[in-house]
């Protein structure tokens, strides 16, 4: 378990964000904010991933991450920074994080209303809809936070994550720095309901 720094605090959980989504092949599982704890649960996460996800989502040939990098992902303040799991339980491993999602407000108060996001699914359970669920909590959530526009990079060969943005409304176009990537990028709608999140601020 890896241990928090002693100037970490961490904030009030949104409680309100836990949900459970029912996957195409009959089997449910838990999403969630994450936790701080969670840091041995996410690089088990990450090892477990194939090469190839892993590229997807770190853009860089890695086979776990740094315990600095471990804190960030799991270290937020579910305002600026708000990570969702999705988990499940294993009668071998116990618990199981099988996805992510996140966003990053930026912090140039020109972009404030700007987040970057990320997403990804463990390869066993590609293709069973928990992608659509997870980029579409993570949306609603950044919408109530009053997010107005999501963005990220995503490797040009990524023709999955490609396909699911692209039905969810998404334009893509390619990153003018990196031929590689390509710019994909939401405009959410204003919304009057309550912000889970933003109380927290």
């Amino acid at each position: 378990m890896l241990e928090l720094s002693a100037t970490f605090r961490i904030h009030r959980y949104p409680a309100a964000l836990i949900d459970r989504a029912m996957l195409a092949n009959g089997r449910s599982v838990l999403v969630r904010p994450v936790l701080p704890q969670d840091g041995e649960l996410h690089q088990r996460f990450v090892r477990e991933l194939s090469p190839a996800s892993r590229y997807r989502r770190f853009h860089s040939a890695v086979s776990e991450l740094p315990d600095s990098t471990i804190d960030y992902l799991t270290q937020v303040d579910y305002a600026s920074h708000l990570a969702l799991l999705a988990e499940t339980f294993d009668e071998r491993d116990g618990e199981v994080q099988v996805a992510e999602a996140r966003y990053v407000r930026r912090t140039d108060p020109d972009e404030a209303h700007v987040a970057d996001f990320a997403l990804a699914v463990a390869d066993r359970w590609q293709g069973l809809g928990l992608g659509r669920r997870m980029l579409a909590a993570l949306v609603d959530s950044a919408r109530r936070a009053g997010v107005r526009r999501l963005e990220g990079s995503v490797l040009a060969d990524n023709e999955p994550m490609r396909a699911l943005l692209r039905r969810h409304g998404w334009r893509l176009h390619i990153d003018p720095d990196d031929g590689r990537l390509l710019v994909a990028r939401l405009e959410l709608a204003p919304t009057s309901a309550p912000s889970p999140a933003a109380a927290l601020c």
